[in-house]
């Protein structure tokens, strides 16, 4: 019995391993994306609501910096909210327990910047290009989830890269915050 368990437990694993490489393969082989205007604050918070449980359950206080007015951008709304939900994900995942986790929206320019940041442990410096590379997973004690695949944020930089828009990490005395561009339908002037 334990034995067809682990069978069972490793077959859901690998058929869910199966279905991401999947997902980042149509990703990447999609050459006319659904472009259209969004409302990135409402993306931004069904992607928070999404995360309720998991944010719950490790006992995070979310400090969320969404304006009430819609920001509208230009993009694949499902895309983008795949990679806040993703970004919003591992940070929960990172965070120490009862510690803060922040969402936030600002417009700079022609560019609307999503910036997800928690508290825990320092990434060191050399890891943080490694981030975005298929199946690399950060230092493993780090994490109570030892089940991840090192896709998650793979998936975020396909998105970005065909977007065209940039992400940055940074990583400094327990504080990582992750940042990413999407372009405003409507840009601001002088701002």
């Amino acid at each position: 019995r334990n034995y067809l368990q682990i069978i069972s437990d490793e077959s859901r694993r690998l058929s869910r391993l199966v279905r991401r490489m999947l997902d980042i393969s149509q990703i990447q082989s999609q050459q006319d994306m659904k472009k259209e205007d969004f409302d990135l604050c409402e993306s931004m918070r069904l992607a928070l609501l999404s995360m309720e449980q998991k944010i719950t359950d490790r006992g995070l206080d979310v400090e969320a910096d969404i304006p009430e007015d819609s920001v509208m951008v230009r993009g694949d709304n499902e895309l983008i909210t795949q990679v806040v939900y993703n970004l919003l994900e591992n940070a929960t995942k990172y965070a120490a327990e009862h510690s803060a986790l922040y969402l936030g929206l600002a417009c700079r320019g022609e560019k609307a910047v999503v910036t997800v940041r928690n508290t825990g442990h320092t990434i060191p410096a050399e890891e943080i290009p490694l981030l975005f590379e298929r199946f690399h997973k950060s230092d493993k004690s780090r994490s109570e989830d030892k089940d991840g695949y090192g896709l998650g944020l793979y998936v975020v930089k396909t998105i970005l890269s065909q977007h065209k828009e940039k992400i940055t990490v940074t990583s400094e005395n327990g504080v990582t915050s992750f940042s990413f561009t999407v372009q405003l339908a409507h840009p601001m002037r002088n701002t």
